[in-house]
């Protein structure tokens, strides 16, 4: 009997034991998501990490809805406020083993951004598009205007649904930017009166005045504003916010330059130019790049003055001894030239030529591709992170091919250009101001070194922002490649060097 009283006594203490530790033990957290909440808002309510959310809910960070459920971690001893991402590693300030002192040189960044604060945990987003709707009839113009405005619809929608890892409500209001009889804008700044909060990201007009006049509104005031059109780097001057998508002839001239001084050490470089005035730009740009570039200086550049409709004084400097090296700065304004000395080089099949052109030149349908391929064309442009040749080949073309059979249905037929730059500006904006905040192009333009968010590339475009004209400026994009043609196919990256380069290296001994 003894024996069984201490027996049931050591149990009880068992029980006592295990039922004190379940006491200090909580059992685990879970929330059922409602409507319109968000993985931030949920995190910030519960005191927890974002991160730690995320470990615990892996699956939570492509979208929640409403009815899911969310394993809720414990609250850390010291919460991490959560704020816009740094603007910049300071190298020195690091401790060794850190990139500081005694350290690799390279910042280490751990785990996931931390979205900044949104207000009211939404990100407002404007998209101004000509839709001219309820017009009975409109012009050829307007009718393109349209057509556009469709492409860069499906684009916007597609950034939207593919962005959703925010960890805030996206709330996207479209706004018609076309005229009415009156030639008056349809949309005012009383549209925006909708919106509970300030914009956050702009979209459109595709139209300059119109451009210029919603940017004059009040809640459009700090606005991360995308530039869908080519309106002229101009537009990007005074506009602080302001994201212009198109590259300048600066950087692909540039780098046009200093291929050619590479690749033709010690030879006659001839520079075609035309004099026309829509070529002027690239002209001076080229002249400018390779006075930046590294020149041997056994290499010359001789300037031969040409016309749209002749060769004029080519001819006379064209030799059968050596290369003829030429290059043609000028873009679209060179068309009838480019088929002028096509017909040229036919002729002069006992001479050797080496071409260089802009970008624009690869749109010229009649040029043969074939003596294009033999001269050694190589063009430079701002396009886009794939050249044509290398689409099909790349280990991401599988999610790429997707994403473009998905804007093909939101837009119901064929895509054209604008629905994938809006698709890349959007996708691209949407990844900055998360990792920054909405100021991120002011502070690019002052000159803080920013980090670039990591994230997926865009469909097809790259950008590299810079400011234009200092702190009270917009951005603009400074991305530059080298194309050229091999096997009929336009691939990435300048052509091989032809002989290599003789360095000069320092005697060790």
């Amino acid at each position: 009997m003894g024996m069984m009283r201490a027996l049931l006594r050591g149990g009880y203490c068992l029980l006592g034991l295990w039922s004190a530790l379940a006491w200090a033990q909580p059992a685990e957290r879970t929330h059922s998501v409602q409507r319109k909440e968000t993985p931030y808002g949920i995190a910030k309510e519960y005191g927890v990490d974002l991160n730690a959310l995320f470990d615990l809910n892996p699956w939570a960070e492509s979208g929640i809805r409403k009815g899911d459920v969310l394993r809720i971690p414990s609250p850390v001893v010291e919460a991490t406020e959560v704020s816009d991402a740094p603007a910049a590693v300071a190298l020195d300030s690091l401790p060794a083993g850190e990139g500081g002192e005694g350290g690799t040189g390279v910042a280490v960044l751990r785990g996931r951004p931390v979205p900044p604060v949104w207000p009211g945990d939404t990100l407002n987003v404007a998209v101004f598009l000509p839709f001219s709707a309820g017009e009975d009839s409109i012009g050829r113009q307007a009718l393109r205007l349209r057509e556009i405005a469709k492409d860069a619809a499906a684009g916007v929608r597609l950034a939207l649904d593919s962005g959703r890892w925010l960890g805030a409500h996206v709330d996207v209001r479209f706004f018609d930017s076309g005229l009415d009889t009156a030639g008056v804008m349809k949309c005012s700044a009383a549209s925006l009166d909708t919106l509970e909060f300030d914009v956050d990201i702009a979209v459109g007009p595709l139209r300059r005045p119109a451009l210029k006049a919603v940017r004059s509104w009040p809640r459009m005031q700090g606005a991360v504003h995308l530039v869908l059109t080519d309106l002229g780097a101009a537009v990007a001057e005074g506009a602080p916010g302001l994201l212009f998508p198109y590259t300048q002839s600066g950087p692909r001239m540039a780098l046009l330059a200093q291929r050619v001084a590479e690749e033709h050490v010690g030879e006659r470089v001839m520079m075609l130019a035309s004099g026309d005035i829509r070529n002027l730009r690239n002209e001076d740009a080229f002249r400018a790049g390779w006075a930046e570039a590294e020149v041997d200086s056994t290499t010359t550049l001789v300037e031969v003055e040409v016309s749209s409709r002749g060769l004029g004084s080519l001819r006379d400097s064209l030799t059968d001894v050596r290369r003829n090296v030429l290059v043609v700065p000028g873009g679209k304004a060179s068309r009838s030239f480019a088929g002028v000395l096509q017909t040229e080089i036919q002729l002069g099949d006992t001479m050797e030529f080496v071409l260089y052109s802009d970008g624009s030149w690869r749109d010229f349908e009649f040029l043969d591709a074939g003596l294009m391929d033999h001269v050694g064309l190589t063009v430079a442009d701002g396009g886009g992170a794939l050249a044509d040749s290398v689409a099909g080949v790349v280990a991401s073309d599988s999610l790429r091919a997707a994403r473009l059979r998905r804007l093909a249905i939101l837009r119901g037929g064929p895509v054209g250009q604008y629905g994938v730059l809006a698709h890349d500006l959007l996708h691209e904006a949407l990844l900055w101001t998360a990792g920054h905040g909405r100021l991120w192009p002011q502070r690019l333009a002052s000159g803080e070194e920013l980090i670039r968010p990591k994230g997926e590339t865009g469909l097809s475009h790259t950008f590299s922002w810079a400011p234009n004209a200092g702190p009270d400026s917009g951005v603009v994009n400074s991305h530059a490649r080298l194309l050229h043609l091999d096997d009929l196919r336009w691939v990435e990256g300048g052509r091989p060097m032809s002989t290599p380069l003789e360095l000069a290296f320092p005697d060790d001994e």
